[in-house]
């Protein structure tokens, strides 16, 4: 399979991850959850709630008792904290490591959140702790990589490039080289 298709493969989308940390929060902060919070925490329509909602108890995410309290199954509570936890580590790299700006890095945090698998998420998370404990080791590679200048050495050497194109000369502009993407 090409790598390209796995984005299909995904069991969650970019909104029902939200509607499964809405109803995690909502839970955490009242103690309940109804349709009309969680449209109400997501700023949409409750008849759009409801459809999105419906779906998520067909896949066995949500559950909803007889007076119409949701709540997440285990399969749903679990997706809920990985895509949290996800958010967090993905803000943490980019803002804090990177040096992205802070609503840029919850954006871009955000974008990729639920697409990430268990490894990757978990490999995130160690580096990010890494960085945090703020070890020596760590304080000397993060003063070094944001003093670090990129230096192409020429994009037939270089493992970002393509064979004849120096892509950092692309970054930031609109670029005049035909990639063959």
């Amino acid at each position: 399979m090409q790598v390209w298709k796995e984005f299909d493969d995904q069991q969650i989308t970019h909104s029902m991850a939200h509607y499964l940390m809405a109803i995690q929060d909502l839970l955490k902060e009242q103690g309940y959850a109804r349709v009309t919070d969680v449209a109400r925490q997501l700023e949409i329509t409750p008849g759009s709630a409801s459809v999105s909602i419906k779906a998520l108890k067909a896949k066995g995410y949500v559950s909803e008792d007889r007076n119409r309290f949701l709540g997440l199954t285990e399969l749903g509570e679990k997706v809920a904290h990985d895509v949290h936890l996800a958010n967090r580590s993905f803000i943490v790299l980019f803002k804090d490591i990177l040096g992205v700006d802070g609503a840029q890095a919850e954006i871009d945090s955000c974008k990729i959140e639920h697409l990430v698998s268990d490894e990757t998420r978990t490999k995130l998370l160690l580096f990010v702790q890494y960085f945090l404990s703020r070890k020596e080791e760590a304080e000397s590679f993060l003063t070094g990589l944001r003093q670090h200048q990129f230096n192409c050495p020429g994009p037939q050497e270089c493992q970002l490039c393509d064979n004849d194109v120096c892509e950092m000369e692309c970054l930031g502009e609109a670029c005049e080289h035909q990639h063959p993407h």
